[in-house]
C-alpha cells in the first residue's frame, strides 16, 4: 500500500475506533473535539447519531493543513430511548439490568468532512442486538470488570466476559465503528474529482 499524502483526522479519543481504523489500514491521527452531545427525546436514532458525528467532526481541534475530519457517534437505543456512556456504577448497573435478556438496537453514524470542499459526507448502521439473561450478582461482577463508564450502554461486546448473545448486522458497529461503511464512504472520497491519483489509491487501500 502507497504511503498516503493525507490522512484522516479521528476527532475521537476512543482506543476501539483508533484500532478499528488500524485494521482497515487507515492513516490517521487522533485529534480532541471541543464539541457536547445535546440530547433531545424526539430525535430518532438515525438522526441524532449523524449529528453528533457532524458536530464532533466540526468541532475538531485541528491543524491548518488537515483535510479530511472524521467524528462517529455510538448509541445504545432500547424501548424508544437511547442509551449513553454511565456516570455512576449505579448508572451502569440499572442500564444493564434494563438490557439484560432483551433485545436493543445500536447506531453509530459517521461523518467525513472535507474541509477543502465544506462538504461533509454521512452514513449510519444499526445492529440488533440480543443480550443474555443475567442475573444481580454477576451484572456486578462483570461492572467491576469491563469499566463502563466510556461505553454507551454500559457493555461492550469484545470482552472476555460475554453479555451479547447474538447480533444481527455488523460487530464492528458495537464496538463502535462500522468498518463496512466506512469502506464504503472511504471509497466514495477516492472517487472525487479533485483527488489525486495516489490520493485515491491511499483512500482504496482501506477496500483491500
Amino acid at each position: 500500500m502507497p504511503r498516503c499524502r493525507w490522512i484522516i483526522y479521528l476527532a475521537s479519543q476512543s482506543s476501539r475506533r483508533q484500532e478499528l481504523l488500524k485494521d482497515l489500514k487507515v492513516s490517521f491521527k487522533v485529534v480532541p473535539s471541543a464539541y457536547r452531545e445535546r440530547w433531545c427525546r424526539k430525535s430518532v436514532p438515525e438522526v441524532l447519531c449523524v449529528r453528533h458525528a457532524i458536530g464532533k467532526a466540526r468541532k475538531a481541534v485541528l491543524p491548518q493543513a488537515a483535510r479530511f475530519v472524521l467524528g462517529g457517534d455510538t448509541i445504545v437505543w432500547h424501548q424508544g430511548r437511547g442509551l449513553g456512556k454511565p456516570r455512576s456504577r449505579a448508572e451502569a448497573l440499572r442500564m444493564l439490568r434494563g438490557l439484560a435478556g432483551k433485545k436493543h438496537a445500536v447506531y453509530t453514524g459517521l461523518a467525513i468532512w472535507d474541509r477543502k470542499t465544506g462538504s461533509v459526507l454521512t452514513g449510519c448502521a444499526k445492529t440488533d442486538v440480543w443480550m443474555k439473561p443475567v442475573g444481580e450478582a454477576w451484572l456486578q461482577k462483570y461492572v467491576d470488570t469491563i469499566h463502563p463508564f466510556d461505553k454507551a450502554g454500559a457493555y461492550a461486546i469484545q470482552v472476555q466476559l460475554k453479555i451479547v448473545r447474538k447480533i444481527q448486522g455488523s460487530y464492528s458497529n458495537v464496538v463502535g465503528l462500522p468498518k463496512e461503511l466506512l469502506r464504503k464512504m472511504l471509497n466514495a472520497i477516492g472517487q472525487k474529482s479533485d483527488v489525486s491519483k495516489r490520493e485515491k489509491q491511499c483512500a482504496s487501500g482501506a477496500n483491500k
